[in-house]
């Protein structure tokens, strides 16, 4: 399978670091480089600021689930072949193992099935240790437009 036009454009876009979504990511998440992607597979790396830092250095939970919203959907969207697609999240799960902190995760998503019209995600957050902190499942039901 090939990734559609359109949502290639908006990854390479994002990966080139001059979409829209790389301006709303930054101002709404942190700073985030989409380092590679492919088929199925992403890879982030998120410098993480401290906008989004508890007092004691550790990243605010809540924050690292809407991040991994953001996540699931750049994920599911390397797998949409028609233009015409897009997805709304039904299910996200965030699993917390280490806290992540300053100055950096790296980010590892992946399309671990894809059906007619289910996307399921699983990404896992590594911390600047190399060491995994969160673990991420999503399902994203897929929709038509136009």
């Amino acid at each position: 399978m090939k990734t559609s036009e359109r949502h290639t454009d908006i990854l390479n876009g994002y990966k080139d670091g001059g979409s829209r979504f790389n301006e709303w990511s930054r101002e709404k998440l942190g700073d985030f480089t989409l380092t590679d992607w492919k088929w199925g597979q992403i890879h982030l790396r998120w410098d993480i600021d401290d906008r989004f830092v508890m007092p004691d250095g550790v990243m605010f939970g809540g924050h690292i689930a809407s991040v991994a919203d953001h996540v699931a959907g750049l994920t599911a969207m390397t797998v949409l072949s028609d233009s015409k697609e897009r997805f709304r999240t039904s299910r996200l799960e965030t699993n917390f193992f280490r806290p992540l902190m300053i100055p950096l995760a790296v980010i590892e998503g992946r399309v671990t099935n894809a059906s007619k019209s289910l996307i399921h995600v699983e990404a896992d957050f590594l911390n600047a240790d190399e060491k995994l902190a969160v673990r991420i499942n999503a399902v994203q039901v897929r929709r038509m437009t136009g």
